[in-house]
């Protein structure tokens, strides 16, 4: 890779900054709080529960409080005592005090009964039922693959005038899929902040961004990245110091900060400059995870899915991705309508995947939208809804003229609508797009050969 290269990515690809979007990450532990300074015990314990059977070291100690004192449920020392010793053996300062405290009060037997509470929920439990299992020996193998997600030509981002003029900044982490073309697809953005400010220039650059391509017969890599826009006078996006960050960042993290563990995580899983593999930022989201953080818990849930970073488990990652999805976590929901839609999926499991899509494009999510879009147009079965799948495409694509999938998902649509002469000029818009885009373009060929015959296609779209 050029000097300059290099120095262009550092200059796009940067640190995020110190503090997310407020939503239902911290607001499940700062929630659970505030109802119990306001007295709401039912809620506060509901929520302490929660998040305690996920093995969150503070709620577990906030839990025993509250069994102790009788608030929001029926006192019980036994239960106080349990969970006081989960929480002190996850290392919470006073943990192990109020355990040693509770128990010589207990009654003959009840130490037992603590102890069968404590296996439930220990780590050993959690390990076997829901925990990713980290793949420490992929270090090497891992840390190539990253290197892989360095673009080999950089697209320019551009600073939108509109908030160029008003001094706005922000940051954009997006996960691809590398093809073995070496060109990027379907970009997911998972954090932006100011949301949607910058999600198009990001979408623009990797669009026309070059990457090492996977092994041949490899699959497509799944890649993460950082874009941070920092205004300084006369130099446009500007690169902050990452190591002084980095650390920043660390340092929250350490001390229990759920939003610090989910942006130390999304630091080392997205900045190739950092060589770290994502078997070390997997704890820090599981981490977050267990704070009721739904994006975290789509990161453990999409990894565990995939194999990235730990080993795949199918069932442990549909169960975090579910808890995502439950708190309306847009990611998680197209996700588990992907996982419902592999390979020649049935019409019970095109109903389930097209209930998540709803469900996220009802949020306003751009990708729910784009996948439901997708399924409509081009689903075999009774799902299918050609003229609905060409109204979302233009919310989705709106003001976007470069993006060949916008073109195939209207050439599908067209097609099972009957439209075969306007399939035909559209899907031949999309294959000169991906020509300049130089895309691999036998898919696209293929799907036209079906249009020009009168013969609507039938497939996923999206599957990259």
């Amino acid at each position: 890779m050029s000097a300059r290269l290099a120095t262009r990515l550092a200059a796009a690809v940067v640190l995020l900054a110190a503090t997310l979007i407020s939503g239902p990450t911290t607001a499940d532990l700062v929630s659970a709080s505030t109802a119990y300074q306001a007295g709401d015990y039912t809620k506060a314990f509901q929520d302490f529960s929660e998040m305690a059977r996920l093995g969150q070291p503070t709620a577990q100690y906030d839990l025993a409080v509250m069994y102790l004192r009788g608030e929001g449920t029926r006192q019980s020392d036994i239960y106080a005592y349990a969970w006081a010793s989960l929480a002190a053996a996850n290392g919470v300062e006073h943990a192990k005090e109020l355990a040693d405290h509770v128990r010589p009060g207990l009654a003959p037997g009840s130490e037992k009964i603590a102890a069968d509470i404590m296996a439930d929920y220990g780590n050993a439990m959690l390990d076997a039922r829901l925990n990713p299992k980290l793949v420490e020996s992929e270090a090497a193998t891992d840390r190539d693959a990253r290197n892989h997600c360095w673009p080999t030509r950089l697209a320019p981002t551009t600073y939108p005038d509109v908030y160029r003029a008003r001094w706005v900044e922000g940051e954009v982490y997006v996960e691809f899929s590398v093809m073995p073309d070496g060109r990027s697809r379907i970009p997911r953005i998972i954090y932006a902040v100011p949301a949607g400010a910058f999600d198009a220039t990001v979408r623009n650059s990797l669009l026309k961004s070059e990457f090492t391509p996977p092994p041949a017969g490899q699959p497509p890599r799944r890649c993460t990245l950082f874009y941070r826009f920092v205004l300084r006078p006369g130099s446009g996006i500007a690169t902050p110091a990452l190591d002084k960050l980095v650390n920043e960042t660390l340092t929250k993290a350490q001390a229990g900060d759920p939003n610090a563990q989910m942006l130390y995580g999304m630091l080392l899983a997205g900045l190739p400059q950092l060589h770290k593999p994502r078997s070390q930022a997997l704890p820090w989201f599981l981490k977050a995870a267990q704070a009721g953080q739904p994006t975290a818990q789509f990161q453990v849930g999409y990894s565990m899915l995939n194999g990235w970073g730990c080993e795949c488990e199918v069932n442990k990652g549909l169960d975090w991705l579910r808890r995502a999805a439950q708190s309306g976590q847009p990611d998680a929901e197209v996700a588990l309508a992907a996982y419902a839609l592999r390979g020649e999926p049935d019409e019970e499991r095109g109903r389930q995947a097209k209930l998540w899509l709803e469900q996220a494009a009802a949020s306003g999510s751009r990708d729910g939208k784009l996948y439901l879009a997708a399924l409509l147009a081009a689903s075999s079965g009774a799902t299918r809804d050609p003229k609905r799948a060409l109204t979302l495409l233009e919310e989705v694509f709106r003001g976007v003229d470069d993006d060949p999938t916008a073109y195939e998902i209207r050439a599908a649509a067209e097609a099972n609508a009957g439209e075969f002469r306007d399939a035909v000029k559209t899907e031949q818009k999309a294959l000169a797009k991906a020509r300049a885009l130089r895309w691999d373009t036998a898919p696209l060929q293929d799907r036209l050969g079906h249009y020009v015959a009168n013969q609507p296609w039938h497939g996923s779209l999206l599957d990259f």
